[in-house]
């Protein structure tokens, strides 16, 4: 089996890159662009990625399990002043791999269907369903990777994919903008990615988790518990991008312009899943004091996009915003040392939230491309599948009881109240109130959203004429049902995002498979394999096949209570020993956090009625008297603003003033240079000119006189001669006489 399950989760990999490359050469010359050919390859990838979470869930069901490949991808031989440098590439199977490969396909699969119905006829239908496959194949590639080198590979693949699609209607100038706007903000975060990176190969000379894990526990890191925090710390900006954490939020609200479908893969299944998803895998390295630092991120986070969600009208700006909330609750659930419970809401998430986009989709595409709550209303009779799932996937986002949203965030909480508790509270209490009131808003604005699409009447009428943007204002009254190709994914979301598929106890998640299978990461020793054929050795199994050098190991983790091995601490975290006092305050708080999660969600859920079902407070004169806080929810915090005034004006200042200073200092340094030099050239070709050249010319000048005059006395005749001799003795005879007589 452990051969096998390496091969098809290659498989798995390769499959939607197969789909990108066949579709994006020969999408014009396959019938339908090729899309049953993306639908059925897809299929297929969701099929092998079942069988895997068949086999490594279901069959195996052991906490502890784990196999690994690799091989050495680049050897450099041995470096003078660094030794052997290989690097490798390798493929990790755990039970969190085999949950995200069956969630990531099935998802990117339900989309590919939906799509069918939801694009067609758009020009670029073949290249959207190859623009698909790379993007699944990128985030498949995160999943399965066993190192730091090949996540970051994938991790900037994801970031190329989701460039393609965001700005997939390229002819919009918003598309396009927002395309640039997510592609530069994920820039920013992977920077400091690539830092931690850096950091931490520079200490073990290795990008592989589980030899850092193994170094870490060994306490074999030259640098300070500073250096390692800071690694953590910089590791960690790679999910404030790719999870659209403050202050890296704002390019996912924007990520909206893609087509619906696209929205839905992002904000459920690929993307911002990836951010959480790596946090869980370099867990074990990051420090208390960087998990602190997660922890208040997420907080933060979750309840800034909440405040925002309740004045949006846009219906999918209000599921986007609710996205960068929901990976608060995530990222703030690994920061308390909520590990279980965050990657649990990462899966429930991702089922009700693809839901909710793709059925925003189907309202969309019912009303003729309008998005506007405003103009919507009284589609429940016309659209009734929609109006059903989508009314599920709302009441698990709200975590209402006997939804699987339910019992995820209130894991979640309770690890934040025991959290703030084994901390000695003060600051520390900010946590779990910002999740509770985040918790208060998501079920007033998923409330709002209902109320405002699906019942009362329709306002289409009510919108103004400006505003029509050659859109049919009467779309609602030939609104009706989406086809099956777009409602049967809605139908399967909506059915996993209730309890009873995670757990039979709907009040406890920590009951289910999930949180069973799904641990917090402890030390890793190696097993044998020997009734597997393969020969591996205890601490590196290195296998010979086919000529390539191969490392196939199978770890098994022992289980013991808080994650520990007989005493013996894994990771920096683990070495705070509030970390079991965190857990165990976090189960005593349970039925509290259960308590006040179901007393916030009623509030929320009955203040949406009340101001939207029976209209006892008036929206609009609320806003008025709230003006300031309105606005200031409503332009998102003015985060944009800020933005532009200081990072984007900033930039284009300090880039006026570069080239003001390369212009009038550098070039004018430059051009005095070549003007004295040009100058001096010119003085000295004068002087060369006139005094030497002149010299020179006097010379010849007087030579060739001198010679003219002496040319005319060389006249070869012995009579001239004789004259001369004789002039010459007379001049001598007078000058002698002269001179004797004085």
């Amino acid at each position: 089996m452990m051969h096998s399950l390496i091969q098809l989760s290659i498989v798995v990999l390769l499959l939607p890159l197969l789909s990108f490359v066949l579709l994006i050469f020969l999408n014009r010359r396959l019938p339908r662009s090729g899309d049953f050919l993306a639908v059925g390859i897809l299929g297929a990838t969701f099929a092998v990625s079942a069988w895997i979470f068949w086999e490594v869930v279901v069959v195996s069901y052991d906490p502890s399990f784990k196999l690994s490949w690799s091989f050495n991808w680049i050897d450099f031989g041995d470096v003078p002043g660094v030794g052997p440098l290989q690097i490798k590439m390798g493929i990790m199977i755990d039970n969190l791999t085999a949950v995200m490969l069956a969630m990531v396909s099935l998802i990117s699969f339900l989309v590919h269907v939906y799509s069918t119905g939801y694009m067609a006829g758009d020009k670029y239908y073949g290249r959207y369903f190859a623009y698909l496959g790379i993007f699944t194949f990128s985030m498949l590639g995160i999943v399965l990777s066993d190192n730091l080198f090949s996540i970051y590979i994938f991790w900037e693949l994801v970031g190329l994919s989701s460039y393609l699609l965001i700005g997939f209607f390229f002819e919009k100038q918003s598309a396009a903008d927002a395309q640039k706007k997510a592609f530069l903000t994920n820039r920013v975060g992977d920077i400091g990615m690539w830092l931690g990176i850096l950091i931490l190969y520079s200490q073990f000379h290795t990008f592989g988790y589980e030899e850092i894990y193994q170094h870490i526990k060994a306490g074999d890191f030259r640098m300070s518990q500073a250096w390692l925090t800071a690694a953590g710390v910089l590791l960690f900006m790679g999910c404030v991008g790719k999870s659209a954490q403050f202050p890296l939020h704002v390019w996912l609200p924007d990520a909206m312009e893609g087509p619906t479908p696209v929205s839905a893969l992002i904000h459920a299944a690929t993307m911002v899943a990836a951010g959480v998803y790596f946090v869980a895998r370099i867990f074990v390295i990051l420090t208390v004091d960087a998990l602190h630092v997660i922890a208040f991120i997420g907080a933060v986070t979750a309840f800034m996009a909440a405040t925002i969600a309740i004045t949006q009208h846009d219906i999918k700006r209000v599921l986007a915003y609710s996205t960068v909330s929901q990976l608060g609750y995530m990222v703030l659930g690994l920061g308390v040392g909520a590990y279980s419970a965050a990657l649990f809401h990462l899966l429930t998430h991702a089922f009700f939230k693809a839901c909710l986009f793709l059925g925003s989709g189907a309202i969309i595409h019912a009303m003729h491309h309008e998005q506007d709550m405003r103009w919507m209303g009284g589609l429940w009779k016309k659209m009734p599948w929609t109006f059903a799932t989508f009314t599920l996937a709302t009441l698990a986002l709200a975590g209402l009881p006997l939804t699987s949203g339910f019992m995820s965030k209130d894991a979640i909480l309770a690890g934040a109240l025991g959290f703030a508790e084994v901390e000695g509270g003060g600051i520390y209490y900010l946590i779990p109130v910002l999740g509770f009131f985040s918790a208060l808003l998501t079920a007033f604005y998923m409330g709002r959203q209902i109320w405002l699409v699906f019942f009362g009447k329709s306002r289409a009428h009510l919108k103004p004429a400006d505003e029509h943007h050659g859109h049919d204002s009467h779309g609602h009254h030939e609104a009706h049902e989406v086809p099956w190709a777009m409602r049967m994914p809605l139908v399967i979301l909506a059915a996993l995002s209730v309890f009873a598929v995670f757990s039979p106890d709907p009040l406890d998640g920590a009951k289910g498979w999930f949180m069973h299978l799904v641990q917090t990461p402890g030390t890793v020793v190696a097993a044998d394999m020997s009734h597997t054929g393969v020969n591996v050795h205890h601490e590196a199994g290195a296998v010979i096949e086919k000529g390539i050098h191969k490392e196939v190991t199978a770890h098994h983790v022992p289980e013991t209570e808080h994650g520990e091995e007989h005493g013996k601490h894994y990771g920096p975290v683990y070495d705070d020993p509030r970390q079991a006092a965190i857990a165990h305050a976090a189960h005593e708080n349970h039925d509290l956090a259960i308590m006040y999660s179901s007393i916030v969600v009623a509030l929320g859920i009955g203040l949406a009625l009340v101001v939207y079902a029976f209209g006892f407070i008036s929206p609009e004169k609320t806003a008025q008297r709230i003006r300031p806080l309105y606005l200031y929810s409503f332009n998102k915090w003015y985060w944009d603003e800020i933005y532009d005034a200081t990072v984007i004006k900033g930039s284009l200042f300090l880039s006026k003033l570069f080239a003001w200073f390369d212009t009038n200092i550098v070039d004018g340094i430059v051009n005095g240079v070549g003007a004295l030099v040009r100058r001096f050239g010119t003085s000295t070709g004068r002087f060369d000119n006139y005094a030497v050249d002149g010299l020179v010319n006097f010379t010849a000048f007087f030579v060739q006189s001198s010679g003219a005059a002496m040319k005319k006395l060389q006249t070869g005749k012995v009579q001239t001669y004789l004259v001369m001799v004789l002039v010459a003795v007379t001049g001598y005879v007078v000058y002698y006489f002269v001179q004797l007589m004085s």
